[in-house]
Parts: C-alpha cells; sequence; structure tokens
C-alpha cells in the first residue's frame, strides 16, 4: 500500500505478497496515494566529475528540465519527448529492495513511463552491457519483482535508442517545441484535416497557409503524425492517425506492450 510521509521520509509501496518493496522520494506533506505526475528522483543526478556525458533536455509540455547522465540518457530523453507521447514520465523515480543470494540488494531504475494505467519501468543500457549473462540474468528478476508491483519492465539498448532516422527526426521536430499556437490556427489546422485524414507536409502548409513549424509543434503534442522512419523532408507524410512503423516508446504499443 501507498502511504503519505512526513517531509524528509521515503514513500515506500508493497502490494500483496510481494518478494521486494518500492521506495519513493519525499513528497510534499500529504496523506493522498502517490500520483505520476508528484514523483520526484530517489537521487541527485551524479555530479560533471562522475560522468563523461551530462546535460538537460527541455521538456516544454511539461514545464521542467529532464536532467540527463550519459549520452545515451540524452538521446533517450529526446526520442521520448518526441514520439511517445506519454500520459507523464519521470527520471529515477523510486529504488527496488529486495533480498537475492542472501544479500539486500537495492535496483533505481532509469525511467518510468505511463499511458493510462500501463507504465513501464525501463533501463538505459549499451548493448555489451545489456546482453551480459550477468546482467540479463539480474534484469530477469527485476522484471518478475517488478509485475508482482504491477509495472512492465523493459531494457532500452543503445542501438535501439539511436536508430535512424527516428533520432535525427526527433531533434528536428524538437526545435519547434516552444512554437506557440493560438487557437484560431489551431482550429484553421482542424478544419483543414477534417476533410482528409493524411496529406504531405508541403502540399498542407501550401494549401492552408499554415507554417511547417506549427504543423510539427502539433507533431509533438501527438495531435497530428509523421512516419518517423522514414526521413522529415517536405514530403514527409502527415496524418491525424499514427502512420509507419510502431516502435516503443509510442502510445500505440505502449498502452498494451512493454
Amino acid at each position: 500500500m501507498l502511504f503519505g510521509t512526513r517531509e524528509g521520509e521515503m514513500q515506500v509501496m508493497t502490494e500483496g505478497p510481494c518478494r521486494s518493496r518500492l521506495a519513493f522520494a519525499p513528497t510534499q506533506d500529504s496523506t493522498e496515494p502517490l500520483c505520476l505526475d508528484r514523483l520526484r528522483r530517489v537521487r541527485e543526478p551524479v555530479s560533471r566529475s562522475k560522468a563523461g556525458v551530462q546535460g538537460k533536455v527541455a521538456d516544454v509540455i511539461s514545464g521542467r528540465s529532464r536532467h540527463a547522465e550519459s549520452r545515451n540518457e540524452l538521446q533517450a530523453f529526446r526520442v521520448l519527448l518526441a514520439t511517445a507521447h506519454a500520459d507523464g514520465w519521470q527520471e529515477q523515480p523510486f529504488t527496488l529492495e529486495y533480498h537475492h543470494e542472501g544479500k539486500k540488494r537495492r535496483y533505481t531504475p532509469d525511467l518510468l513511463v505511463a499511458w493510462g494505467t500501463h507504465r513501464t519501468v525501463v533501463e538505459i543500457k549499451p548493448d555489451a552491457e545489456a546482453d551480459l549473462p550477468e546482467n540479463r540474468a539480474r534484469f530477469e528478476l527485476i522484471r518478475e519483482l517488478l509485475a508482482e508491483h504491477g509495472y512492465h519492465f523493459r531494457v532500452w539498448k543503445s542501438s535501439e535508442i539511436c536508430s535512424e532516422p527516428r533520432l535525427t527526426n526527433a531533434g528536428l521536430v524538437l526545435r519547434y517545441r516552444c512554437v506557440e499556437i493560438p487557437a484560431p490556427k489551431r482550429e484553421r489546422i482542424q478544419r483543414a484535416f477534417s476533410s482528409m485524414a493524411e496529406s504531405r507536409l508541403c502540399t498542407f502548409c501550401e494549401t492552408s497557409g499554415i507554417a511547417v513549424q506549427s504543423v510539427l509543434r502539433l507533431v509533438l503534442e501527438g495531435t497530428l503524425h509523421i512516419d518517423w522512419w522514414e526521413p522529415l523532408t517536405p514530403d514527409s507524410r502527415v496524418s491525424t492517425t499514427p502512420i509507419g512503423r510502431q516502435v516503443w516508446p509510442c502510445p500505440v504499443l505502449g498502452s498494451y506492450f512493454s
């Protein structure tokens, strides 16, 4: 069960006959159940002296910055922000505490991503590390333990994160995350797409008088869609429904699969 705590204490969750427990970072004084949008990191980001690559990614939709501790995390956050359209996500959301082979173990995942009630815990790893036999065995155990709490688990390999042209497309679309779209312009776009499900980007912009920046801003929101697996060009397709291969993280797969 989830309990409110005094400031400075950890919030602990156990559900049923679990072999582990989840420890969340403290929030403001509350006796209400913990919500995803109130989660915080369970520890401070690794300092620059300890990490080879470090940086922040602006999450305009959520009104905050995401602090990455590695190049893989930086790229993963960009892909997640551009393509996932998740209901919420949090870096290092909790610590999983469990016993294995007579010793107390602790595991802190990189991400928790949610689409509705479907919540996926994510470990970001270079391919070589992810494929080590000892890590594969450890992650399988973690998968089982998290399932007891109702969470899905996946290892997100660097080769998957950096797959092209999705990674480049994500970077291009994120350039327009600060574009503001007034309500009248949104209505114009909606009316323009009311008679068609799909159009070429250049064709739509020329006939509607809507700037490319506004269209790609709506792609970030999930109102419009592009094929992330085709290079983004003026001739790219824009649709009101998802098109192209639906590869995690995306709301179509995220709603049903881990």
